[in-house]
């Protein structure tokens, strides 16, 4: 049976690699939250001695790493996974990161002869605990052939969506559309209560007409009931991804000027201490800018 080493075992990670594990997969694990470790070896995973170790023992490895500097420390290097993957194995990294570092880690696999997808996951901590998510990667077609299964154990879709860089590029894709749409929505609400309107009444009706959607219709019960304090994504995160979006798009000559405005806005939610709130708190952002607050 293929091993897995999965490098992050944690918020959402954890359910990924424990749905591994109910479909067959001995998994390893490795954080740098022993804590975290000790809950996915409660769930009947297997830990390590660190990533080389994970590398040198799995017959795939993935990753989801937060942002460049930690995929960097994490694949490369004497301690990585580049350098200590096994042969035949496949490395999987399904971070939210640039597409330049992404294409830096496959650069340095080709030189040593290890094959490395680019991937991600659409979707949050419910459906990585359902098994629901969507996984899309970008590699070789052979790579992703081995890697499918294992990836099939954790998503309800997967879809191989290119050869080079395109998995990090649609990753990025969505956090944009996550991000202006989360900023256009609060916007109007904010709009609309300033108008007199009620805030659930707006909701329903934007729900159920036209301009509803299946991401309105996910939040519309935590925007009703400003449940924004325990949030599966969160308002830091969220501007993470963007200024990784910006730093893409100033490199590939790219305007994003509703996005750069958004980004001012999320600015201004860390400034009041909101940013580890869920994304859709924005809302409240807007309503302070507008004296609701």
């Amino acid at each position: 049976m293929t091993t897995a080493g999965f490098i992050g075992v944690g918020r959402m990670r954890l359910p990924m690699a424990s749905n591994l594990r109910k479909a067959g997969f001995p998994v390893i694990g490795h954080d740098t939250d022993p804590a975290r470790v000790a809950a996915f070896v409660g769930k009947g995973g297997s830990g390590c001695d660190g990533v080389a170790d994970l590398a040198r023992r799995s017959d795939i490895v993935l990753s989801m790493i937060m942002n460049d500097a930690t995929l960097r420390r994490v694949a490369l290097g004497p301690d990585g996974v580049v350098a200590n993957l096994r042969e035949g194995a496949v490395y999987a990294d399904l971070s939210t990161v640039t597409p330049a570092v992404s294409a830096e880690v496959a650069a340095a696999a080709r030189e040593a002869g290890a094959r490395v997808l680019r991937g991600a996951v659409a979707g949050s901590i419910g459906p990585a605990t359902e098994g629901s998510l969507t996984l899309f990667a970008s590699g070789s077609e052979d790579a992703f052939a081995q890697a499918r299964p294992t990836f099939e154990a954790m998503s309800s879709q997967v879809l191989h969506v290119g050869s080079g860089e395109e998995a990090g590029y649609l990753k990025l894709v969505h956090s944009l559309v996550i991000g202006t749409y989360s900023a256009m929505i609060g916007e109007a609400l904010a709009f609309g209560e300033k108008g007199g309107l009620d805030l659930s009444l707006m909701i329903d009706v934007l729900a159920a007409g036209p301009l509803g959607s299946r991401q309105l219709s996910l939040k519309a019960p935590i925007l009703k009931a400003r449940d924004f304090d325990a949030p599966p994504s969160d308002i830091d995160t969220a501007a993470k991804d963007v200024d990784m979006i910006l730093q893409t798009a100033r490199s590939d000559a790219m305007p994003l000027p509703i996005l750069s405005s958004v980004r001012q806005v999320m600015a201004a939610a860390q400034a009041a201490r909101q940013g580890g709130r869920d994304i859709y708190a924005i809302f409240e952002t807007f309503e302070r800018l507008g004296g609701l607050r």
